[in-house]
């Protein structure tokens, strides 16, 4: 596989960004409040491979604290390090900007993202019972906090 590319989004993949993000969730966001998020005090990166994006992070800094927002992988790209390559450019992004910590919530049936938060030293601070719709009810929502300078 060639190489990932993981680099701030531009303009011009806006458009590409949402539509992974309109595929990975059940109730998706506007594009209005989607594009809101890649602007500051936001700041919106994106995997690519080949020119074509694959893959989005979404972040938050307020004050000394990071929020990842959203992140996505489109599905025939998943399990191929694309997720780990953006998280790594989350932490890289939020270390340099003197965040103390990076907060992040994740459905609690997304085993392969839970995995990998783990492995990057998020742990689980808090559990909202019934808080994300599905097509079948409800799921619960993890929220995982990682400690960048303890």
């Amino acid at each position: 596989m060639t190489a990932v590319n993981v680099s701030l989004m531009m303009p011009e993949q806006l458009h590409a960004a949402y539509a992974i993000h309109k595929a990975a969730v059940y109730r998706h966001w506007s594009f209005n409040t989607f594009e809101d998020c890649s602007h500051a005090p936001y700041c919106a990166y994106v995997a690519t491979l080949e020119g074509s994006v694959i893959g989005y992070a979404l972040l938050l800094l307020v004050a000394d604290e990071a929020t990842l927002m959203d992140i996505a992988i489109d599905k025939d790209h998943q399990r191929r390090g694309v997720g780990t390559a953006l998280l790594k450019q989350v932490v890289t992004h939020s270390k340099e900007h003197n965040m103390a910590s990076i907060w992040l919530e994740v459905r609690s049936g997304n085993k392969a993202a839970l995995s990998l938060y783990s492995d990057f030293g998020f742990v689980t601070q808090e559990i909202r019972k019934g808080y994300y719709p599905t097509a079948d009810g409800t799921e619960d929502a993890i929220i995982m906090r990682a400690l960048l300078n303890p």
